[in-house]
């Protein structure tokens, strides 16, 4: 028995009869090794035609490659070239001499603002005085002859705009004349009664003479 090589079972690992086609632990099938060399092509043999014209494609292929790198390189340098050139001839071009002309814009008119207009002042009070003192009503003898009144307007500055205005309810009886803005004379022409008004801004007032 000893003439019977032994085999060690690559499964299990357990050696066995090399006469069993498998192993009688795990049932594994008993695989030959080869003898058989890796066959090589006949580009890797040295001496032959393939490999010849292997070497010459190689050194093509490095030809190639040198000169397309060459290639890339003198691009590179045209482009940037180029690029220095434009910038320094736009660097040197002088602008001409001749003026360019320019549109003066057109300015729309100036419309003058539409001034506001002065609001008219408000009169509050009138009254008829005589030597300072505010009359309602008096008496005006024919023997007497004429009597100045005045017209007291408030606010004072609507005189600046507004006018006093005077007038009597019966001529018959007295006239009136009017002497300044403010003042009127009263004249009386017979016996009798009439009303003497002021008016300013819309605002009257009135004062009674008695003619006896």
């Amino acid at each position: 028995m000893g003439f019977i090589p032994q085999i060690t079972c690559r499964h299990c690992g357990k050696k066995f009869s090399a006469l069993h086609s498998r192993c009688p632990h795990c049932g594994a099938r008993h695989v030959k090794q080869t003898s058989r060399a890796t066959p090589t092509t006949a580009s890797v043999q040295s001496g032959t035609a393939a490999s010849a014209r292997a070497g010459s494609n190689t050194q093509w292929q490095f030809i190639f490659g040198c000169i397309l790198i060459v290639a890339v390189i003198v691009a590179v340098i045209v482009l940037i070239s180029a690029s220095l050139s434009g910038n320094s001839q736009t660097d040197d071009t002088e602008l001409p001499d001749t003026p360019i002309d320019t549109v003066e814009p057109t300015v729309p008119p100036t419309v003058p603002p539409t001034p506001s207009p002065t609001p008219t002042p408000t009169v509050t009070s009138v009254s008829i005085t005589y030597a300072g003192s505010t009359l309602t009503e008096f008496t005006q003898r024919l023997t007497w002859g004429s009597i100045t009144l005045t017209a007291v307007v408030y606010p004072t500055d609507a005189l600046d705009e507004l006018e006093v205005e005077w007038s009597s309810s019966d001529e018959s009886v007295c006239t009136i004349s009017e002497d300044s803005a403010t003042t009127a004379t009263v004249t009386p022409v017979a016996s009798g009664e009439c009303t003497i008004t002021a008016t300013c801004g819309g605002v009257s007032t009135s004062c009674r003479v008695l003619v006896p």
